[in-house]
């Protein structure tokens, strides 16, 4: 329980950075606008556990087409850790907060899990579980113009993962 109230401080300090004066739906956020391409590396820290992991590193790249809907797509995997567990694809619905350096964005992760557990099945692994319904909320802060942190929530709220976030484009 303790971990899951340091969810909801990591996005509250993120937020409040933000100072939340106005909430646009149908407006691309200034930091996420058009032809946005953002690079995320980071980690995830599940709740029940105090240590810190340094493998697998979460890898990602999100890219906002020039539609009139703040949506991106992208694409992620998890570094292999001992092997290559963990890739699929992102969608992601971006909110503007009329603050020019933060991204409030809800994402559906479809994890390409079914391809994985074939390849894992053939090699004698163990298969891992499959994220069909992966749903996530997330915040990118932007601290320059190409240098963020971003804090999302992991699978059914299990943990957080913190990236760090370079703007490409």
């Amino acid at each position: 329980m303790m971990f899951r109230s340091t969810i909801l401080c990591a996005f509250s300090l993120l937020l409040c950075a933000a100072g939340l004066p106005a909430l646009n739906l149908w407006r691309h956020p200034e930091i996420a606008d058009k032809n946005a391409l953002f690079a995320d590396a980071g980690a995830s820290f599940l709740f029940g556990g105090l240590k810190l992991p340094i493998l697998p590193v979460e890898l990602r790249l999100d890219y906002l087409p020039p539609l009139p809907l703040p949506i991106s797509i992208g694409f992620f995997f998890k570094t292999p850790y001992p092997n290559l567990k963990s890739f699929g694809t992102r969608v992601a619905y971006h909110l503007d907060l009329d603050d020019p350096k933060t991204d409030l964005y809800f994402a559906h992760v479809f994890d390409c899990g079914f391809i994985r557990n074939n390849l894992l099945e053939e090699y004698n692994d163990t298969p891992v579980e499959i994220h069909r319904y992966d749903f996530r909320v997330g915040v990118r802060r932007f601290f320059g113009p190409f240098i963020g942190l971003v804090v999302e929530s992991e699978f059914k709220a299990k943990g957080i993962i913190i990236l760090l976030s370079a703007k490409l484009h």
